[in-house]
């Protein structure tokens, strides 16, 4: 599978970030095959049609969407190219968290590392209108560098994805707080951290030092969901990845994420998804030819 590696000097010195329109550099991420990036990137649709493949989630491209990919995760785009208009943003973690001293900041935005809704939001010509004024003055900055551009850019990407962390939050009704217990986004960090071979509550209140109710109630005043839900959520996400980029057997996948045997993954599965994995490996496949 491909992977696309962040290029720190593109520009003839570090930015640990770029942005630049789809207009001016349409088809670089358009890859229509399976593929992988070692940073974040946010894909910004004014205009597009088509769909994106994210995680083993089939998602429609329309006008005024975004898209949120995480470092890692697999993703095929199947995108006409014609006519489509919008903004690609890349940056590393450390980009903003060594500015502001939190290395939790990606886990704080809602978009990021969520395995409940999707990586997906649409705004309404008004809302995104004001994102684009901001991402228009980064990519100026960037065109136009000079001694306190970083700081600009890092301020202009900051307010970007808070007011973007704002919008999410209240197009799925969540929490919109960054501010939060800061134990909850340590928990998001575990999970990603850990999630193929930790499946069990307690095990991440061992890992957070925490009792299994305080947890609980932490997770579900910000996400609307249980521990337990939040953890199996994200480890079908895990599953679903594999089933569908990867051609492993079945009692494979089961060994790499630390199931006991192969019918106890079938029997986690059928209950969350409501079909068997065969049967979903099946559909993926079926997707990406129709597609």
């Amino acid at each position: 599978m491909r992977k696309f590696i962040f290029e720190k000097r593109k520009y003839g010195f570090e930015l640990l970030m770029d942005l630049h329109t789809f207009e001016n550099n349409p088809n670089v991420f358009f890859d229509p095959n399976s593929h992988t990036c070692d940073f974040f990137e946010i894909m910004i649709f004014q205009k597009a049609s088509g769909t994106i493949d994210l995680n083993g989630q089939l998602l429609q491209v329309t006008d005024n969407s975004f898209f949120f990919i995480c470092p890692f995760q697999k993703k095929s785009c199947k995108i006409p190219l014609e006519g489509v208009k919008g903004f690609h943003l890349v940056f590393q973690n450390d980009f903003l968290a060594d500015f502001f001293d939190d290395k939790l900041f990606a886990y704080r935005l809602q978009y990021f590392y969520n395995s409940q809704q999707p990586q997906y939001l649409q705004l309404k010509n008004k809302e995104y209108h004001i994102v684009q004024l901001a991402l228009n003055e980064i990519i100026a900055e960037i065109d136009n560098y000079q001694n306190d551009s970083s700081h600009i850019i890092r301020s202009l990407l900051y307010f970007s994805l808070s007011k973007l962390n704002r919008l999410y939050s209240k197009f799925y009704n969540i929490s919109p707080d960054t501010q939060s217990n800061s134990r909850i986004h340590k928990f998001k960090e575990l999970l990603e951290l850990n999630i193929r071979t930790v499946h069990s509550v307690k095990d991440y209140c061992d890992l957070l030092q925490i009792d299994r109710y305080k947890l609980n109630t932490l997770v579900k005043a910000h996400t609307g969901h249980s521990s337990k839900q939040i953890i199996n959520n994200r480890l079908l996400q895990e599953v679903k990845t594999e089933l569908r980029y990867s051609n492993k057997t079945i009692a494979e996948i089961a060994h790499d994420l630390n199931f006991s045997e192969p019918n106890n993954l079938t029997r986690f599965f059928r209950k969350m998804e409501g079909i068997s994995p065969i049967v979903f490996r099946k559909n993926a496949q079926n997707d990406s030819i129709d597609h």
